[in-house]
């Protein structure tokens, strides 16, 4: 901003040209309030939406690894159930075999469903992260005005 002049007159300065510019000064100041007052409730806005994003990704997180450690369970006690099929299919007659077999395929289809599931759920979380971190990096906090104007 430049520097302000103002006319002389016999006992100071020119009153109505200094009230003047008060004034102006002052809807000025009043102006850059209410914007700092607009960012700031931006700011919280977006603070309180990436606290949110924030405990959502937690519970998503939490929920994915609840569902990849079910997986997990559930390969593992698919392969020992299948392992235990195999050899009772093995012993006894090829109606056992063919029972083993179609309780193998339905517990693979269920452990592939969940893994399809499993990725679905992780792809959404990396979706909603990538939109948080676009939203923070495209916030603009506006430049402070210089208060040394405001000093007498």
């Amino acid at each position: 901003m430049s520097k302000i002049q103002f006319e002389t007159m016999r006992n100071g300065y020119n009153r109505y040209q200094v009230d003047d510019c008060i004034g102006r000064m002052s809807d000025d100041l009043d102006e850059l309030k209410k914007k700092l007052e607009l960012y700031t409730d931006r700011c919280e806005t977006l603070e309180k939406q990436c606290q949110d994003l924030k405990e959502k990704y937690t519970t998503l997180s939490g929920e994915l690894r609840i569902k990849e450690q079910a997986a997990e369970d559930i390969a593992r006690i698919a392969l020992r159930e299948a392992n235990v099929i195999v050899a009772t299919a093995q012993d006894n007659a090829d109606v056992i075999i063919q029972e083993a077999l179609a309780s193998a395929k339905q517990i693979l289809l269920e452990v592939s469903k969940l893994g399809e599931e499993t990725g679905e759920v992780k792809s959404r979380m990396m979706e909603q992260l990538e939109e948080l971190t676009n939203a923070l990096e495209s916030f603009e906090v506006p430049p402070l005005p210089d208060l040394s104007l405001l000093k007498d």
